[in-house]
């Protein structure tokens, strides 16, 4: 790229500390390209984990010790906490010489967190964890931390990304996943710039590369001539360009050739563009503070995908269910032993939680979580989340007991103490089971005041009656009530209808089982339209052929959707004074659909759930 002096020294004035003038101050430095190695190593996707730890991180740490042995410019750059935690465990030796040249300054730690997740998925709760669990782990290991959220290969990024990433302390994010879009979402193209700032939903703001290939590999040529990285250049009036190179997916190393173009690079001075051996952060750092940098364009907004990953949001969803118990489990798990031990009822189990965490936290990896993994790969993760599962429940489980057991429970029916793990008063019709004696056919249920609430008898069955009660419960409270239950039970035949309706809502389906009207009592309105119809749908033809797991294409959503109305039964199964129930039975080939709606009254009267099973 051919620069005039007087561009250059545009340049210079605005970039600051990335065009600074040389020493006579009548020529701006040459153009800067920050070329960063890494190894993407996925840590579950085409293989499982055994087969990561196995060959890949072995890979990628025996090849990398040998470049940076061999080239003494050579930086390489590495992510996930947990990568590095299995070469602790599995490879000593070569553990402890990794950790000089991390002291050394030359195998850099980047991304900050205990694995490269996605970052649509995870709850913020997660994410904030995520790089907590690493830096936590960067600390100990290599008195070091990460600053940088380094994703070089995921499948779209959330508006709450850079406020996260801010908020922990991280100062820029690099991913070239961006250059995969079909559509050009922005003026000049697919990302809005390649060098710049990008702003959260708070207004907290980052800096934001894009790194181009991330298994691009150099030739043997002359990278301060190189067309390429003048063409990079080119696409911004900052005199900088980020550039990744490497491998992908199943990590490893750099080519020889590479990192031999990048040495000699390094050491020319006579080309036209400055190249830097680079950590992933280097840029960021460099144009610190981002307040006296005007120049650097912003963006605010999401940074979603329109390819690739557009589907795999669907895909395995034993995982997104698993996923998101464990974010609300272990959340309420530590709220209720925080409460146990202020109360001296229970130490604090700050071990088991952390372990907890860290097993399933690393499966919400961007092919892992999302869905785009082999089905081995699946055995590991759901056994993890199992296994996460069951300590965050024991954990909760003995953590309510020891509160409960320290609250006064005296009343005369049956005590039931309910526990509200959310940070706001909360109100919700909890179905609970109660040892009985009997069939009665009456409950009643009083809150802590002794103020009589709503409650409904759902059946009993096997010593056990299922009452459905409407609770308030403090933030992060315990709320002892009192449920009576009384009179014999009549026997009640399941009853067939079409329509429900309570104080808010009448809801009526047609012979298929869809909705074909909605009324709102409120608001005196219909809110279906005439001729259409709420239902549940399918869409059977997607034309991914690359990848038609885990892809849905926008051509495929825009069609038609085909009903599902094969042998079709309708039946109440729920008809009280506090929640009413209409469950749906429908066919389509061989599965098997049902669905429940539910209608309530008091509380939750606004609300309609509908609950889908699918065989």
């Amino acid at each position: 790229m051919k620069l005039t002096k007087t561009s250059l020294l545009a340049i210079s004035l605005l970039a600051g500390t990335t065009g600074a003038y040389a020493a006579d101050n009548t020529q701006a430095e040459k153009p800067k390209a920050y070329l960063v190695a890494d190894a993407h190593l996925d840590t579950q996707w085409n293989w499982d984990v055994q087969t990561t730890i196995k060959e890949y991180v072995w890979n990628t740490i025996n090849q990398n010790l040998k470049l940076l042995e061999q080239y003494p410019n050579y930086v390489f750059n590495f992510e996930g906490a947990v990568k590095y935690a299995w070469m602790k465990e599995y490879y000593p030796r070569e553990y402890a010489l990794l950790k000089k040249y991390i002291d050394a300054g030359r195998w850099h730690i980047c991304g900050s967190s205990w694995d490269a997740t996605d970052a649509i998925v995870p709850s913020v709760e997660s994410a904030i964890r995520n790089i907590m669990l690493g830096q936590d782990f960067y600390r100990k290991e290599f008195g070091a931390e990460g600053t940088d959220i380094f994703l070089p290969d995921c499948f779209g990024f959330g508006w709450t990304l850079p406020t996260i990433a801010s908020h922990c302390g991280l100062i820029g994010f690099s991913t070239q996943k961006l250059g995969w879009r079909h559509g050009n979402f922005h003026p000049h193209g697919r990302y809005p710039y390649n060098v710049g700032l990008w702003k959260g939903v708070d207004g907290s703001e980052i800096m934001m590369t894009h790194g181009y290939g991330y298994g691009h590999r150099w030739n043997y040529e002359d990278l301060t001539e190189s067309k390429l990285l003048k063409e990079h250049l080119a696409e911004n009036d900052l005199g900088v360009v980020f550039n990744y190179y490497g491998t992908g997916d199943t990590g490893g190393a750099p080519t020889i050739t590479s990192v031999d173009a990048v040495e000699r690079a390094v050491n020319k001075k006579d080309g036209d563009i400055e190249i830097i051996s680079s950590t992933s952060d280097q840029i960021f750092k460099d144009f610190m503070p981002y307040s006296s940098h005007p120049e650097l364009p912003k963006y605010d907004g999401e940074l979603l995908m329109d390819v690739h990953g557009t589907g795999c949001y669907t895909s395995q969803a034993a995982m997104k269910l698993y996923n998101r118990q464990n974010e609300l489990l272990g959340d309420a798990a530590e709220r209720a032993a925080v409460a146990a031990e202020m109360l001296g009822a229970e130490a604090y189990p700050g071990e088991a939680l952390t372990e907890s965490w860290q097993r399933f936290i690393w499966h919400q990896f961007h092919d892992d979580l999302t869905g785009t993994s082999i089905p081995r790969a699946y055995e590991f993760s759901w056994n993890d989340e199992l296994l996460s599962l069951k300590q965050f429940a024991g954990i909760l489980s003995h953590s309510t007991d020891a509160v409960a057991s320290q609250l006064d429970t005296r009343v005369k029916g049956t005590p039931v103490v309910f526990h509200n793990a959310l940070g706001t008063e909360a109100t919700d019709v909890v179905e609970l089971e109660i040892p009985v004696k009997g069939r009665p056919g009456k409950v009643s249920a009083y809150n802590p005041q002794g103020k009589e609430v709503a409650a409904q008898l759902l059946g009993v069955n096997s010593g056990k009656a299922k009452v459905l009660v409407e609770a308030t419960v403090p933030a992060n409270g315990y709320a002892v009530y009192d449920i009576r239950l009384s009179g014999s039970a009549k026997s009640q035949a399941s009853a067939t209808a079409n329509t429900v309706e309570n104080s808010v809502y009448k809801l009526t389906l047609d012979k298929n089982g869809d909705i074909t009207s909605l009324y709102d009592k409120k608001a005196n309105k219909e809110l279906v339209e005439k001729g259409k119809a709420i239902r549940l749908a399918i869409f059977t033809e997607n034309k991914s052929y690359p990848w038609p797991a885990w892809e849905i294409l926008k051509e495929a959503i825009d069609r038609e959707p085909q009903s599902i109305n094969g042998d079709v039964k309708i039946s109440v199964v729920e008809n009280g004074p506090l929640r009413t129930t209409l469950c749906i039975d429908k066919k389509h080939g061989d599965s098997n659909f049902r669905q429940y709606i539910r209608l309530y009254e008091g509380a939750l009267a606004d609300r309609i759930d509908f609950f889908n099973e699918v065989d």
